[in-house]
C-alpha cells in the first residue's frame, strides 16, 4: 500500500503549467517505491558447497566455510555457502548469518513433540508468535538449556526455568518461548500470576493439567492430527479472560507451522542480503516434487501456492508478510530447473 497523497491546496496565483508540472511529479513518483525482488542469502549442506543447479543467478559470488551443529542438533551439514550477485564481501558476510539460521532450524527439526509454549511474562497486547522464539528444553541429566536463533551454543544450564525463560525473551524480544519436551503437565513458579501458556491435546483424553497458575481457561479445536499432537488446544492465562480469548484466537496457526516444519528439512535462506541474521525467517517456500512449491505462513491455516517458480512465491511470502528472508525446504533436486 502507498500512502494517501496530500491534499495540495492552489492558489489563483498558480498557473496551469504549474498545475500540471506539480502533478506530473504526484504521477511519477510511485514507481520509485515499487518493490524490489529478494535474493539467495545463503544455503548449507552435506556435499562441496556448490550452488543447487538453477542458483547461478543468484550465487555469482559465493563463500563457503564449515558448518557443524552443536548438539543436540542432529544433522549433516558440513559446509554453509553464502551467495552474492554483488560481490565477495557480502557472501562472505553472509555464510556464518546461513550457519547459524540453517542450524538453528534444525535443531527444531531435531527436537521431538511440540504443541507447548509459555509466555513468561504479562501480556503485551498482541497475540502468540513464534518467529524468532527461543526454546526451552531438558536435559537427560536434569536442568535446563535454552536456545535463541542467532546463537549457535546453548544458554544455560539451570535449574531455574522460569527465570531462563524471561532471559530468553529478553535476548530475542519476542514474548513467547517454545517448551520443548517438556510434557503435557508443567509445575511453573509465576509469583506475578501473569504468565500464559498453550498445550495441544487429543479432546477425547480430556484436557491435561493446566501449567502455572490457571486462573482464565479455555480450549479450542486445533487441526494438530497430523503432526500427532492432538486436535485441540488449551489455553491458560494467569491474567485475565480478555488475555485467555486473545490466545486462543491466535495460537493455533503458529503452533501448527512450528510443527509441521520440522519434517521440511529446511537448508537454505531467501530474501535480502543487509538484514543481518537477527531477524526470524517470516515464511517457508517447501518443494513437494519436481518444480512444485507450496507456501506455509505462521500466522495463517492456509497455504499458498502451489507454485511452479519457487522464487517467484519465495516474493510472494515476502510481500505478504512483509518479511525480510523466507526458508527454504524440501529435497534440493526439486529446485532444479527442466532441462
Amino acid at each position: 500500500m502507498f500512502p494517501q497523497p496530500r491534499l495540495i491546496r492552489f492558489t489563483s496565483r498558480i498557473s496551469l503549467l504549474g498545475l500540471l508540472a506539480t502533478l506530473s511529479v504526484v504521477t511519477w513518483s510511485t514507481p520509485a517505491q515499487a518493490r524490489t525482488f529478494g535474493g539467495v542469502i545463503g544455503f548449507a549442506s552435506n556435499g562441496t558447497g556448490e550452488p543447487p543447479k538453477g542458483f547461478e543467478p543468484y550465487c555469482k559470488f559465493t563463500w563457503e566455510i564449515p558448518c557443524h551443529c552443536p548438539p543436540p542438533t542432529v544433522t549433516n551439514f558440513k559446509f554453509a555457502t553464502g551467495c552474492s550477485t554483488e560481490n565477495v564481501e557480502e557472501a562472505k558476510k553472509d555464510a556464518p548469518n546461513a550457519c547459524t539460521n540453517l542450524c538453528d532450524q534444525a535443531r527444531n527439526d531435531s527436537g521431538t513433540g511440540g504443541g507447548v509454549a509459555g509466555r513468561p511474562g504479562g501480556s503485551t497486547g498482541g497475540g502468540v508468535t513464534l518467529d524468532g522464539a527461543g526454546t526451552l528444553a531438558p536435559l537427560e541429566s536434569g536442568g535446563y538449556v535454552g536456545f535463541v536463533p542467532f546463537k549457535l551454543e546453548p544458554i544455560g544450564h539451570t535449574w531455574e526455568k522460569e527465570r531462563l525463560a524471561e532471559e530468553l525473551v529478553q535476548r530475542t524480544s519476542v514474548p513467547w518461548v517454545r517448551l520443548q519436551g517438556l510434557g503435557e503437565s508443567i509445575q511453573w513458579e509465576d509469583p506475578t500470576g501473569s504468565a500464559a501458556f498453550v498445550q495441544a491435546f487429543w479432546s477425547e483424553r480430556g484436557a491435561p493439567e493446566p501449567i502455572g497458575h490457571c486462573k482464565h481457561s479455555l480450549q479450542v479445536s486445533c487441526p494438530l492430527e497430523d503432526v500427532k499432537l492432538g486436535d485441540s488446544l488449551q489455553v491458560c492465562s494467569g491474567e485475565s479472560d480478555t488475555d485467555a480469548a486473545r490466545i486462543a484466537e491466535t495460537s493455533c496457526a503458529p503452533l501448527r507451522y512450528d510443527a509441521l516444519s520440522r519434517s521440511w528439512k529446511t537448508w537454505g535462506l531467501y530474501g535480502f542480503h543487509n538484514e543481518g541474521p537477527y531477524r526470524a525467517p517470516s515464511a517457508t517456500v517447501r518443494a513437494v516434487g519436481p518444480q512444485k512449491f507450496l507456501g506455509y505462513v505462521p500466522s495463517s491455516l492456509e497455504v499458498v501456492g502451489p507454485y511452479e517458480d519457487w522464487s517467484k512465491l519465495a516474493d510472494e511470502l515476502l510481500e505478504r508478510t512483509e518479511g525480510t528472508t523466507v526458508w527454504l525446504s524440501g529435497p534440493v533436486k526439486y529446485y532444479e530447473p527442466k532441462e
